[in-house]
């Protein structure tokens, strides 16, 4: 039987318990085994990490995502330690998701830059990975990267690519992974597809970003980690190898890079 890795999905926002429970059944039946629940903000982590903590297969991030950094009143020293404090949680794996968003404006890039700057400088520190979130802001992107690895040692990878080979390529130069979402079905999305091609398979991820952007044949509808499969069958068309075969590498990617899961 393939086991598949949901990268990236936002259980918590699902509306009450029930929810989430049917949502991870349908999961399961799916194939889709694990799960990794991103934050957003720091308000939810509280929610986000008990999801985590109540079901084995299942871990989570903490972070703040680009949209939220004008909701962060406090000092960027005061998010700095409480972002520290949530690391201490065994299912806490990663950091974010964090990055750039100039897709509205790039108006608050200052705080946006800081705050990813944050994260990554986090990543360094304690080794866990950064995961990032890129939108209209490629050049901005490629700079941090390449500053977080040489200042920081900064690890992590960019979820839901849509970018250039430009920014895929500073990515897998350093050590970054790259994870794709159901836009690869998307019938705009040649120049992914392409892309796709370029990647490594041992450093391909897969991801829902649920309830967010399903993919076709649903496209339109809410997202759930049980639809990963057309993504992941999507891929395997692409890279002309089974469902099995990328399945099982991305599988193994997530837990080479999560290394904290083993704990």
């Amino acid at each position: 039987m393939i086991e598949i890795v949901d990268t990236h999905c936002h259980l918590d926002f699902e509306e009450n318990d029930n929810n989430i429970k049917e949502v991870i059944h349908r999961a399961n039946k799916n194939n889709v085994e694990y799960l990794v629940s991103i934050s957003v903000n720091l308000k939810n982590f509280d929610k986000i990490n008990s999801i985590a903590e109540k079901y084995e297969n299942i871990w989570c991030t903490t972070g703040i995502h680009p949209n939220y950094v004008l909701d962060e009143k406090r000092s960027i020293e005061k998010v700095y330690q409480e972002i520290e404090k949530n690391i201490s949680h065994k299912k806490v794996i990663g950091l974010g998701e964090t990055g750039l968003d100039y897709f509205k404006s790039n108006k608050n890039s200052k705080k946006q830059m800081d705050f990813f700057e944050l994260h990554l400088s986090l990543s360094g520190k304690q080794r866990l990975q950064t995961i990032v979130h890129t939108r209209n802001a490629d050049k901005d992107t490629i700079n941090m990267i390449k500053f977080s690895v040489k200042k920081y040692n900064s690890i992590g990878l960019i979820h839901c690519f849509c970018s250039s080979k430009e920014l895929a390529k500073v990515a897998l130069d350093n050590d970054f992974y790259i994870s794709i979402s159901g836009i690869v079905t998307y019938k705009s999305s040649s120049e992914l597809r392409a892309i796709i091609k370029y990647i490594p398979e041992n450093r391909l991820l897969i991801e829902t970003d649920s309830p967010y952007l399903s993919p076709v044949p649903l496209r339109g509808k809410r997202n759930e980690p049980a639809n990963l499969i057309y993504t992941l069958n999507k891929i395997s068309e692409i890279r002309e190898k089974s469902p099995e075969q990328i399945a099982k590498s991305t599988t193994d990617n997530f837990f080479q890079l999560f290394k904290r899961t083993r704990l």
